[in-house]
């Protein structure tokens, strides 16, 4: 039996042929349905993202896509990824590299758009084999020892941004470029981590802008938003606490497992045409 969406069965209830008692018990039981269900998405993606820094919306898009329409996870995963990097901000700040934030940032302004105009024109799987082998490449190239200085130039910086932007506008998964780049850098794990919290909150900021303006954000998605703060926040504290326990060896080898798993299973997806 397949699970069932929220959004779509509620609004395929027929009003006219049940009484308003009915309409709101069945609401009730599909949404804790749904909500059970992802709760432990949204719990294990803030796990992965409080001990990295990063994976949180390659853990939840799958998951939480067992519940509810594709366009409605890629924006609950936004609203609550902002959430949780507001949320550790003030930890994030003293550590973040904001000369890399501040290099990367134009150039994922940049590529959003140029990735989107290249989806027009490319089908996905030539594009998901390109990302995946673009990734596969760079997490060889960390395991082998490959590092940049620890202060990259400028328009270095600004080239990631806009790899990570252009990969984001194909397919809503930037994130990579930018883990491989700050732990090419030599940082500490603790560095990498407030980073990409901040990086990813910024992200998360710029992008729901652009959801409010096309009227991507309504009741029911704040709602769900709502539901899923506590799995978020018992995750990251989950993850955090991981983290600490963990040596900056441990932290690296789960960023780079992370990254091999997302390029071996784009790689297999655009191979089979799944």
């Amino acid at each position: 039996m397949a699970t069932p969406k929220i959004g779509n069965e509620f609004a395929s209830l027929t009003w006219p042929a049940m009484d308003m008692g009915n309409v709101f018990a069945e609401f009730g039981v599909l949404m804790l349905t749904s909500v059970l269900i992802a709760a432990p998405g949204v719990f294990l993606a803030s796990v992965l993202r409080g001990f990295t820094g990063f994976g949180f919306g390659l853990a939840a898009v799958p998951l939480l896509s067992l519940v509810l329409p594709p366009a409605r996870v890629v924006t609950l995963v936004v609203l609550l990824q902002v959430i949780v990097g507001a949320s550790d901000l003030r930890q994030a700040w003293r550590l973040c590299d904001w000369r890399a934030i501040g290099g990367l940032l134009p150039g994922l302004a940049l590529g959003i758009p140029t990735g989107l105009a290249i989806l027009i024109h490319l089908p996905a799987n030539p594009v998901r084999l390109v990302i995946g082998v673009v990734i596969a490449a760079s997490v060889i190239l960390l395991w082998r020892g490959a590092h940049l200085p620890r202060r990259p130039t400028l328009a270095l910086t600004m080239s990631v941004g806009a790899i990570s932007g252009t990969i984001s506008g194909l397919s809503s998964m930037g994130g990579p470029p930018v883990v491989v780049y700050l732990i090419a850098m030599g940082h500490s794990a603790a560095v990498v981590r407030a980073t990409l919290s901040v990086y990813f909150m910024i992200s998360g900021l710029l992008s729901g802008g652009l959801m409010v303006s096309r009227g991507m954000i309504d009741a029911e998605l704040l709602l769900w938003t709502a539901v899923s703060l506590p799995a978020l926040f018992l995750g990251s504290w989950a993850g955090t606490w991981g983290f600490h326990k963990a040596s900056p060896r441990q932290h690296r080898m789960t960023a780079l497992w992370v990254l091999a798993l997302l390029a071996a299973g784009l790689i297999l997806r655009a191979l089979t045409g799944a």
